[in-house]
């Protein structure tokens, strides 16, 4: 009876130490250390209406896990586990990916979608762009719906991109969604936070320049079809012609008037000397 119950107890303490080294259960330590709060599982780690905006999070179905959550004066900033099911096959397994999404409290991303070329969210719908740098473009398939998102693409985020294959971020609104394509493994979660909060630093010092300089910079984009990516880039392009061609009918405008005048004065010189010839002749 006593070996019986000394089995039990040890079992039972073999079991508790096993609970305590799983991986929820470190990240909840993990959360804690941070002063984060922490959820074993949550629905959704951002508000539906921008998870409608997010093409990463409109694509497949998410199961989130090990949610930890914090906030800022600038935003509401959450780490999870996130399972992505690529269909609604009961025995395919789910993809783990470890991502970092933020929410700015008061400001907006310029719209910016940056993924790995071989990523199953590589495709999009918004206008293609190239950086001709062949360290990104041979990686990365970058969309960028509006000019101010190039000026996102810091010479920190550049560097990033250059010496990293498998990041993928997506700007739009007032969210921020980042992760590697892969389930960080414990021992690389605190790292993975702090390179993406360092990435949300560098933006926020770039929106921050945006704003003072013009609030209008920033743009929201809502999903639309297929077709539309063309028409995005013709309406851009029509947008920086046309400023283009505002720019130089003023110096055209102020040449026109320079010919007019300058034909006033030769025919005023013109009259002044027939009348000056006529009365000469009549003297």
């Amino acid at each position: 009876m006593n070996i019986l119950l000394i089995l039990i107890i040890l079992a039972s303490a073999a079991g508790l130490v096993a609970t305590t080294r799983t991986r929820s259960a470190q990240i909840a330590r993990m959360a804690k250390t941070n002063g984060c709060r922490f959820d074993r599982e949550k629905d959704s780690v951002t508000t539906e209406q921008t998870a409608g905006r997010l093409e990463f999070f409109t694509r497949y179905f998410h199961q989130y896990q090990n949610v930890c959550t914090c906030s800022d004066n600038f935003a509401f900033i959450r780490v999870a586990d996130d399972n992505i099911y690529m269909d609604d096959n009961p025995k395919t397994k789910p993809i783990p990916f470890t991502i970092f999404t933020a929410e700015l409290k008061k400001r907006q991303f310029p719209a910016l979608k940056i993924a790995p070329i071989d990523s199953p969210f590589a495709p999009s719908q918004y206008a293609l762009m190239k950086t001709n740098i062949p360290q990104i473009d041979s990686r990365y398939r970058i969309h960028a719906p509006t000019p101010a998102a190039a000026l996102v693409l810091t010479p920190f985020i550049i560097g990033l991109l250059k010496t990293r294959s498998n990041i993928y971020m997506e700007l739009n609104d007032n969210a921020l969604v980042y992760h590697e394509n892969a389930q960080m493994p414990l021992a690389q979660f605190q790292q993975f936070r702090f390179r993406a909060i360092q990435i949300l630093h560098e933006f926020e010092n770039v929106i921050v320049h945006l704003d003072a300089a013009n609030p209008s910079a920033t743009a929201t984009l809502t999903p639309r079809s297929q077709d539309s990516a063309d028409t995005q880039a013709e309406a851009m392009l029509k947008a920086l012609c046309t400023v283009q061609n505002s720019q130089s009918t003023k110096p055209s405008g102020w040449r026109g008037m320079w010919i007019i005048v300058l034909l006033a004065v030769l025919l005023g010189m013109s009259l002044l000397s027939w009348f000056i010839l006529n009365n000469w002749i009549t003297r």
